[in-house]
């Protein structure tokens, strides 16, 4: 070949040509590899971020910061804790957080978030129900430690239907329950503990107003994704028209943090704010669990990472939901921390009263 370079004519051998031809051929190709590579992490990135949540250990805090009680006293040694979890949407580097931390689960998103809601949708909803276990949280202890108190609500409103609930096509958004198996109900905590009680499959009766009609309808429980064993329908609801009266001022800023599983250590908190007596005998103490107006604690979720996150942040004793506490246990094995199972306000009440 014959190439024209500075008014001088230079022959090229074939075989140069060849590699040129060669060496850019590999070039592209490389780039190409690389372009698919990339479109197929960010096909990934994307797929796991719409289909999938990571639960890891969350924050824990001291609720003697976020707790004020109207003549209450918040200057002891010791404290009881809150625990939580982290949810954060999936990506590929999470996901390898997630295969080297045996307290970071992968779940699917549907198991956590209602079909057709956002993150932000379901973060409100959980936030209404802080509020609802705030307020019983409220009630119980102020009446533990011998204060007339009332709450009143006008029945629990249903906010989403599961795609797999077996209420579907008896319940429709906006239902207002008034009763479960004939028996009165203002609160949503309410319906939900009434509806646990059952067996897995047993039917269910609700009262429910409906556009100003009052029907009766019959649904069977399910057992729920995220807590084996127990029984649900398969709906969202929350109080509708709160009226707690209260004899003393509470106030208890809990944020963005969602959710009822807090009730029993909230509980805990104010029955100490309100004791000549130090609940805690300065230990640091941890929980979880639900509490309803009957004092009875209830199991929760994550469980797991709540036992990490309060060993993380120095607590020493950690009281968990009865039904909870195999999973506990197990989470607890090789870290330094006591799991205590409790069912009722009085089991930590006692436990305490024993503690040096």
């Amino acid at each position: 070949m014959h190439i024209i370079k500075n008014g001088r004519q230079m022959i090229l051998p074939e075989k140069s040509i060849e590699k040129r031809i060669i060496m850019v051929s590999k070039q592209r190709k490389r780039s190409l590899q690389v372009i698919t590579i990339i479109i197929l992490l960010l096909g990934l990135n994307y797929y796991l971020g719409q289909t999938y949540t990571i639960v890891a250990p969350g924050i824990t805090v001291d609720l003697k910061e976020i707790v004020t009680v109207e003549n209450g006293s918040k200057h002891k040694e010791g404290s009881f804790f809150l625990t939580t979890v982290s949810s954060r949407t999936l990506n590929i580097p999470l996901l390898f957080y997630a295969a080297v931390d045996p307290y970071v689960n992968i779940e699917r998103k549907e198991q956590m978030i209602p079909t057709g809601w956002d993150m932000q949708q379901y973060m409100d909803y959980m936030r209404r129900w802080m509020e609802e276990s705030q307020k019983i949280a409220e009630v119980v202890a102020l009446r533990k430690a011998g204060y007339n108190t009332q709450i009143l609500g006008d029945g629990a409103q249903v906010v989403e239907i599961m795609p797999e609930s077996t209420a579907k096509g008896k319940l429709l958004p906006g239902d207002i329950i008034k009763k479960v198996d004939k028996e009165k109900v203002n609160l949503a905590e309410e319906v939900v503990k009434k509806v646990s009680n059952h067996n897995i499959g047993e039917m269910v009766e609700l009262e429910v107003e409906r556009q100003n009609k009052t029907i009766t309808v019959f649904i069977p429980t399910m057992e729920s994704k995220t807590e084996k064993g127990k029984s649900v329908i398969g709906i969202y609801i929350t109080t509708l028209n709160w009226k707690p009266i209260l004899p003393l001022k509470i106030d208890i800023d809990t944020g963005d943090i969602g959710g009822p599983s807090a009730g029993s250590m909230l509980t805990m908190e104010i029955l100490n704010q309100l004791s000549s007596e130090n609940l805690t005998k300065g230990h640091k103490i941890a929980g979880t669990g639900t509490i309803s107006l009957d004092e009875q604690i209830g199991e929760i979720g994550g469980v797991q990472q709540k036992v990490k996150a309060a060993y993380r942040d120095g607590a020493e004793i950690f009281f968990v939901p009865e039904r909870n506490a195999n999973d506990a246990v197990k989470a607890a094995e090789g870290l330094n921390i006591e799991i205590i199972s409790v069912t009722k306000l009085d089991d930590i009440l006692d436990y305490l009263e024993e503690l040096k």
